[in-house]
């Protein structure tokens, strides 16, 4: 059974949505707690939350699957939106270089550094999709 429009045009499309938009915005805001339970040194905390993040995305995802949210209704769909993803991820860097660069004009440092500081991560989720599209012999 494939999730994808399973809730669409349905009499619980509704309480669908409404999950998802609930799940979509409690993982968003766990995230910021996230971040501020980390620069509160309550990193205990920190890391309850971020699995708490992890899985509320994960259930924002399986309802936004339920409610036709992607276009993946092909085994090529499919692949075609993996590969924007990972040409997404892998042009992360010279999207967000200048970026920093003009929080840097405008005199926010931290903000700068911290743009700067996903750069990295952002690097190594094109390397995990790229590992995976090459092994399916996608790219």
């Amino acid at each position: 059974m494939s999730l994808l429009n399973l809730a669409k045009g349905t009499a619980v499309e509704e309480i669908v949505s409404m999950l998802n938009k609930a799940e979509k915005n409690g993982a968003n805001m766990y995230y910021v707690l996230v971040q501020l339970a980390k620069e509160k040194g309550y990193d205990d905390l920190a890391e309850a939350m971020l699995l708490n993040a992890q899985e509320d995305a994960l259930h924002g995802g399986r309802y936004g699957a339920m409610l036709g949210e992607s276009k993946a209704d092909s085994e090529d769909a499919f692949w075609q939106m993996v590969i924007s993803f990972y040409k997404a991820e892998a042009g992360a860097k010279q999207q967000l270089e200048p970026l920093a660069e003009k929080a840097k004009a405008a005199g926010q440092m931290e903000i700068a550094d911290l743009i700067a500081e996903s750069i990295p991560e952002e690097e190594l989720h094109a390397e995990r999709l790229e590992a995976i599209l090459k092994k399916y012999n996608k790219i």
